[in-house]
This record gives structure tokens, sequence and C-alpha cells, in this order.
């Protein structure tokens, strides 16, 4: 498992640009998210500048997304995913934050509490004399404090408890997400516990831990040469690529999809099903968008690869289609000259474009 994924980089097509991109935007998302949000404390009116600000750091988690993806319906077959459809990147690490700030809200809401609490006995709203005499009498007079500590520790250990739920169960909740795109799916219950619960995600999850210590502990030192950012990048992808792999037996990635649902019947025709057109991982791709090899460079098209095919008995183009027009209540085709080269079809007034022009007629 992690010789395929550790490679998955190495093999993609369009891997030193991927490593570069993901690279900066992991010193982006460092250095101008913190420098955002320090202002916007200082300065409030900045915070209009957070989608702006978030930009990177919001790419990065949806190219994460898409490379959880790919792992899932190809297991990186080909690669790392190349960083192309930026617009559907952004939209989906800005799904993938506000997955990650929905799981954490119940521990949010947790030491919000705990925090409100400790200010209204600090600021003697509730009378706890009562409570700190018995505490007196039962563990002498050290209760109090030993209470306070202990209430402490207690809330310290459920913090961290819940931190490492949130650390197995997010992967989880962001590979159910990947594999449809759509933030509900990453919130249901059922799905991600099917994700969560299976052997073979933990075993992935305990891979995916192990290559991200090694890896930030491979980068620490290069960190201030810039060189360790990308191989922190580098390392994450690994790991969400493990991931992806680990919930693949869970839940289905890249699965068809039906174009027409109507209901059956003895005469009518069965469900025509297709995949969807997906971009490189498992998102979909924008019907306008070029395919990633030809955004990437690698592929670019040529002459009659470019044109449609055209409707029998309609009008087509001159690369090869076929022209059958009615003029006058009389159906013309093509028509070639002396020299073989093709005309356009006759148009109201009989003028025909590219017609041959003999020598009688040049006087």
């Amino acid at each position: 498992m992690i010789r395929g994924v550790s490679s998955a980089l190495s093999r993609s097509p369009d891997a030193l640009g991927v490593l570069v991109v993901g690279g900066l935007l992991t010193l982006l998302t460092w250095v101008v998210t913190p420098a955002w949000v320090a202002g916007a404390l200082l300065f409030p009116p900045l915070a209009v500048l957070a989608p702006l600000a978030l930009a990177p750091a919001f790419v990065a988690r949806g190219y994460f997304a898409r490379v959880v993806a790919a792992g899932g319906a190809a297991g990186n077959r080909d690669g790392a995913p190349p960083f192309v459809g930026w617009n559907e990147l952004y939209r989906h690490g800005l799904k993938s934050a506000l997955l990650s700030a929905l799981l954490l809200a119940p521990l949010a809401l947790f030491v919000a509490a705990a925090a409100l609490a400790g200010f209204v006995a600090e600021a003697g709203l509730v009378d706890l004399g009562p409570a700190l005499d018995l505490a007196e009498r039962a563990l002498g007079p050290a209760g109090a404090p030993a209470v306070a500590v202990a209430g402490g520790g207690s809330l310290a250990v459920a913090a961290a408890a819940y931190l490492l739920a949130f650390a197995y169960v997010r992967p989880a909740a962001l590979a159910a997400f990947a594999a449809s795109g759509r933030l509900r799916d990453g919130l249901r219950p059922g799905r991600v516990a099917a994700v969560a619960g299976s052997g073979e995600y933990a075993t992935a999850w305990a891979v995916a831990v192990a290559a991200l210590g090694a890896g930030y502990a491979l980068a620490a030192p290069f960190v201030p040469l810039a060189v360790g950012v990308a191989f922190v990048f580098a390392a994450r992808v690994v790991a969400h690529a493990l991931y992806g792999r680990g919930a693949a037996g869970a839940i289905g990635f890249g699965a068809a999809e039906p174009v027409e649902t109507a209901a059956p019947s003895a005469s009518s025709a069965p469900v025509v099903e297709r995949a969807p057109d997906r971009l490189d991982g498992g998102f979909r791709r924008a019907m306008s968008e070029a395919p990633a090899s030809v955004q990437t460079g690698r592929t670019v098209p040529f002459g009659d690869d470019r044109a449609p095919p055209s409707d029998a008995g309609g009008v087509g183009d001159a690369d090869g289609f076929e022209w059958n027009v009615e003029v006058d209540g009389e159906e013309r085709g093509p028509s070639t000259g002396g020299d073989g080269e093709r005309r356009r079809p006759p148009v109201d007034g009989g003028f025909e474009w590219g017609a041959g022009v003999g020598p009688e007629d040049k006087s």
C-alpha cells in the first residue's frame, strides 16, 4: 500500500508542476493566512478580504480532497492528479473547511461552556461558598484546590480524547465527501461510520499517521530553505492517498449515475447509465472545461478532432462534413470546381462562396 502511494506524485505526468504549485500554496497558507488573521484582529475591516486571504488554504484543501478521490477511485494508478479546475478546487476546499468546522463544533461549544463557567465563578456571579465548604469538610483544607485541579484535568482529558477521535474520523468524513463532492455525504453518520469502522481504513490511517510523522521530521530542517515546504506537501499527498485507498472498500468512488429515470415498462428501453465526466480524481468537471491533459499542456487538439460530427442531412463544415441545403425548392449539395476544391453551398441570389473563376470570366 505505502509503496504505491509513495510514488503517486513521481508517477504523475505533471509531477514537477504539482510539487511546485503545492509547495507554493502550502507556503502561502502558512504566511498569508496568519498575517490576515492578525491584521483583521487589529483592523476589523480587513475581514472582507477573507475569500482572497484564505484562497491558498482552500485550493490546497480542495486538491487534497481530489487526491483522496483519486486514491479511492483508481488507487492512484495514474499518479497524483494535476492542479486543474481551480474554481472547483476552491469550492471543494471551502466545503472541506466547513466539514472540519462542523466536526469540531461540539468541542468548541464544550470549551466555550467551560470558559463561561470559569468566568462566572471568578466574577462572583454565583455563590460557591457551600460547594467550597463541602470540599473542605470532605478533603481537608486543600480540598477546594484539589477539586479545581481535578476538574481542569478532566476537561483536558476529554478535549484530548475528542481531538484524537476527530483526527481519526475526519479523514473518513473527507473520503465520504470526496466520493461524491457533496458536503452532506461527509456528515452522514452511517456513511462515515462505515468508513471509520472498516479494518482497511484503520490500517491505512495508521500508515498515514506514520508517513506524516516521518515526512514532517524529514522536512523540518529544510523548512527555512523553503524546500521543506514542498516535502510537507508531498507527505500530505501520500497521507491523503492512503485515506482514499482505505475508504475504497467501504464506499463507492466514481460510480455511474443514471441519466434517465423513467419507470420501466414492457415497451420502454432500459435505463441508460454512464459515468459522469470527471476530473482526474473523481470530482465532476464542467462541460466547458478542457480535459486535464490539455490544461497541463500534455495534449493539444488539432484539426478535425475539434469539430463535432454533424447530423445527417444538415449543414456541415468544409473540413470533412457534407453540405445539404435547399434553395428555391431545389436541394443542392457540395460542389467542387475543376481543381477539385470544395465550394460553399449557394445562398440566396445564386452567389456561391469559393466559386471558381475561369480565364473567360476575368475580363
